[in-house]
């Protein structure tokens, strides 16, 4: 039964993360029937998503500092209800340009401030040191299932509704936003934090000091283990975020359909973040979290050097389709579990929300906001075959980087053990 508590939490808390991002990244499901509905140009609907961004990144440390000064669950109820409402006013200027950037700066706020730091407490409160691994796995996976269960709900909304892109569109906001308030309310009712963590965060609190003062929070800027970690995270996301170009290699280079490689996608995203994050979970907690991610960079890097050497032809398309659900599989069991990671480097819980900020703020907002427009004038400048290689390549080096900052982290971390027990 207790158990059973921490699962419907960690999926609740998964449910509401995959809902506070649907309707910012909308134009990645319903691109075409935004220009119709709305009548923005591209580079307008662009900027939506880079002033949301902006918000993002000016929010991502004060989230921290929220974090370790408050009650996780109500920062994310408030969150949940603050993004309900900004999006049913996104409803309602929806054709409405200057207002609709109002709209997404302020999801950017909603989404981040009190929600993103706070989430990965939760997560962290839910559960015993012992099965952080297996928790924040499960939370992984659960957000992967979150995601297509509102997506393709808001797909046949859409498919559903008669009067055109228009009418279409106003439906996806409608159940985008209904969305995000179902979610809050379950994290109202069925999110409960572990007593055991409880009793350890408080315990590290005590020790600390009762709770953490804005100069030691503001220390967590001076720790060169936060510093390792963020860049481990980097490493990890970035590969992320870059492989989203693997799709348009499937259809620019190997020639097959655009639908075929947008099902591929699908599955790469969100089906192996069912089986990858949840077994990685468990994984961890036997063998240890950074040991963990120091292996899994050494397999992500030999499966990208195999891909890499891989002959971009239609002939090679079986295996070149098997290594790259490999990649996706090793990649989102690292990311599932990568902040699971934060109790073996040795950042007290009274300042765990600033470091997770820290690290998102690296590790996150910076590839999400570089990346894009790097590979974007890398496909610009050169022809397809030449653009990816050197893409590929980008790959290649934040696996090594993930590698070479989990490895120091994990000689750091048995250093430290060895001291101990002397």
């Amino acid at each position: 039964m207790k158990n059973s508590r921490k699962l419907l939490g960690i999926l609740a808390c998964a449910f509401l993360y995959s809902s506070m991002y649907l309707l910012p990244y909308i134009k990645y499901i319903f691109y075409d029937a935004i220009v119709e509905a709305t009548g923005f140009t591209n580079t307008q609907i662009g900027f939506l998503l880079s002033i949301y961004i902006v918000a993002s990144i000016i929010c991502t440390l004060p989230s921290g500092w929220l974090a370790d000064k408050f009650d996780p669950k109500k920062l994310l109820v408030i969150s949940g209800i603050g993004h309900t409402i900004v999006s049913f006013l996104a409803l309602l200027v929806i054709r409405n340009y200057t207002m609709s950037l109002v709209c997404f700066f302020l999801m950017g706020i909603t989404s981040l401030l009190a929600f993103w730091s706070p989430v990965f407490k939760a997560v962290s409160l839910a559960a015993p040191p012992e099965e952080q691994g297996k928790y924040y796995g499960l939370f992984e996976g659960f957000n992967g299932i979150g995601s297509m269960v509102f997506n393709f709900g808001a797909l046949w909304v859409f498919g559903r509704v008669t009067g055109g892109s228009v009418a279409g569109l106003k439906a996806v906001y409608i159940f985008y936003a209904c969305s995000s308030l179902v979610a809050t309310l379950m994290v109202l009712f069925l999110y409960k934090a572990d007593d055991s963590a409880v009793a350890a965060a408080e315990s590290e609190a005590t020790a600390s000091n009762e709770k953490a003062s804005t100069k030691e929070i503001l220390s967590v800027l001076k720790m060169p283990k936060v510093w390792l970690f963020s860049l481990m995270v980097f490493g990890i996301y970035g590969f992320y975020c870059g492989s989203s170009y693997l799709t348009p290699y499937f259809s620019t280079v190997l020639g097959v359909s655009v639908v075929f490689s947008g099902g591929l996608a699908t599955l790469k995203n969100y089906g192996t973040r069912l089986a990858g994050a949840p077994v990685a979970g468990m994984i961890c907690d036997k063998i240890g979290r950074l040991k963990f991610l120091t292996i899994a960079s050494v397999v992500a890097i030999v499966l990208m050097i195999a891909f890499m050497l891989m002959p971009a032809s239609n002939s090679a398309l079986i295996p070149i389709m098997i290594l790259m659900f490999a990649l996706a599989l090793v990649n989102v069991s690292m990311k599932g579990v990568q902040f699971s990671a934060f109790d073996e480097v040795g950042v007290d819980q009274s300042v765990n929300g600033m470091a997770i900020s820290l690290a998102s703020l690296i590790g996150f907002n910076l590839p999400d906001v570089a990346l894009h427009p790097f590979f974007g004038s890398i496909l610009d400048k050169y022809e397809p075959t030449a653009a990816y290689k050197i893409i590929f390549a980008c790959l290649l080096g934040m696996l090594v980087l993930a590698f070479v900052m989990s490895l120091g982290l994990l000689i750091s971390r048995n250093k430290q053990l060895k001291n101990d027990t002397q």
